[in-house]
């Protein structure tokens, strides 16, 4: 099975030791999509099409202008069929996490387990 975002909203969940923000959105974000910072200071599903960090794990869904929880550092429970150990990198879908690079690299973090991704966001290249 590959990796997909855990689409059942009440699975995601942070785990001991995640760091949590709050945050608010600046467009539609749904539980378990990787998020990014605009530039408005608020955040979107995060896409690979632009130059673009993740900032986290969205742990609800929100609209625009809503405030929701977002795992920044640490284990958050939001995956289906992630091989263990393999690196996490933002794609050019919208909010998707995938285990290839999309359009620009951005890590996002790493699989501690098929269903835990290990937030740890790096941007590897901005070309």
């Amino acid at each position: 099975m590959a990796i997909a975002r855990d689409t059942t909203a009440k699975n995601i969940k942070p785990l001991d030791g995640a760091i949590t923000r709050r945050m608010t959105c600046g467009a539609t974000v749904a539980a378990g999509e990787l998020v990014s910072m605009q530039s408005d200071g608020k955040i979107d599903p995060a896409i690979t099409t632009a130059v673009e960090v993740v900032a986290g794990v969205a742990i609800q869904a929100g609209g625009d202008g809503d405030t929701i929880d977002v795992v920044t550092h640490g284990p958050v429970k939001c995956l289906t069929g992630a091989t263990v150990g393999a690196i996490v990198y933002a794609t050019d879908t919208a909010g998707e996490p995938g285990e290839s690079a999309g359009t620009k690299t951005t890590i996002a973090g790493w699989n501690e387990s098929a269903t835990v991704l290990f937030v740890n966001p790096i941007v590897v290249s901005l070309a």
